[in-house]
């Protein structure tokens, strides 16, 4: 069974690990798209140098502009716990979330680098994103930081841009391709399926009644961005199940009146009938299939939900193998 990195909420926690001669990388991590995963590459081979012994990541949370520039606070790709999930699955010894406030907004980056970097973690590399700005008023830039190490006793690896056809990777760019609608392209960005997890909740029960139960998703944080409205293929994580089905996100308007518009998740899960009330889903958007619609009829409705089922089926078979968070 693959032991999964420690995570740490606290100073404490930390100490209790006992770092011994650590690289250390930090940054918000917004959706681990494939540019975070460079540099937690790079930090992780760190390791094959022979001094350096752990590798360990900081993130933080909330998002530092939620405190610094609130009204300029992007939406999540990826919220708190899913982001952990998503770091969880490379080869790291530990990841600190670092709670973001005022106070740790003012701290200096000299001051930051010698009070969490070196005394906390006996770091001796630091591994930054070409765009990693850290410490008061983001001082701390990579050329800076870079200049700073060799007086500070660490070496200091800047891990340059990533590009994918000429694009530069950034979270800005995948939350504006999914808010544009474009799924293919934030996925390619992301490097696996976009991701969402929720609570399932009590809905209509409509779709029971059409021989497509639903499991309607909850989303616990309301900056999380929504995957755009549509029907989608996904796969599902149900504790150590690994389900697959389909999803549609926005009104259902075939099934509901006006007065009813909220927008919604709902999960169809194939070949499976167990009553998931109160759990929690991790649902990864592989594909998307159409736009939403509204039929003339429940039963033209059904006709296409049979055609979205076999569609849903096939992009599954053609996705990879390496798991629900294509790594």
């Amino acid at each position: 069974m693959k032991l999964l990195p420690k995570v740490a909420y606290s100073i404490d926690d930390v100490r209790s690990w006992s770092p011994k001669s650590a690289a250390v990388t930090l940054g918000v991590f917004d959706g681990v798209h494939l540019g975070h995963k460079r540099i937690i590459k790079d930090l992780i081979e760190s390791k094959k140098s022979g001094s350096i012994e752990e590798a360990y990541l900081i993130t933080f949370d909330p998002h530092p502009l939620a405190i610094t520039h609130s009204k300029m606070r992007p939406p999540t790709l990826s919220i708190l716990k899913e982001r952990i999930r998503l770091l969880q699955q490379f080869e790291l010894d530990g990841i600190l979330v670092l709670h973001f406030d005022h106070d740790l907004a003012n701290v200096e980056y000299r001051t930051f680098i010698h009070r969490y970097l070196l005394q906390l973690f006996n770091m001796k590399r630091l591994v930054l994103g070409y765009d990693c700005y850290f410490g008061k008023n983001r001082e701390g830039s990579p050329d800076r930081v870079k200049d700073e190490s060799s007086r500070m006793g660490f070496e200091c690896r800047i891990v340059p841009v990533v590009r994918n056809d000429s694009q530069a990777i950034s979270s800005t760019k995948i939350r504006n391709a999914l808010m544009e609608g474009d799924v293919a392209l934030a996925n390619r960005l992301l490097g696996h399926p976009y991701l969402i997890s929720g609570e399932v909740v009590r809905g209509h029960g409509m779709g029971g009644g059409l021989g497509f139960p639903t499991a309607n998703l909850s989303l616990a944080d309301p900056y999380k961005l929504w995957p755009p409205v549509g029907v989608y293929a996904v796969e599902v994580q149900r504790g150590e199940q690994r389900l697959r089905g389909m999803m549609n996100v926005g009104r259902a308007p075939t099934m509901k009146s006006l007065a009813e518009d909220a927008k919604g998740i709902e999960v169809h899960l194939f070949d499976f009938d167990q009553d998931i009330y109160g759990e929690e889903l991790w649902v990864s958007c592989h594909t998307y299939l159409r736009e939403e619609c509204k039929f003339p009829s429940a039963q033209a409705l059904v006709e296409q939900l049979e055609l979205d089922r076999a569609r849903a089926l096939e992009a599954l078979a053609r996705t990879s193998q390496k798991g629900p968070y294509g790594l």
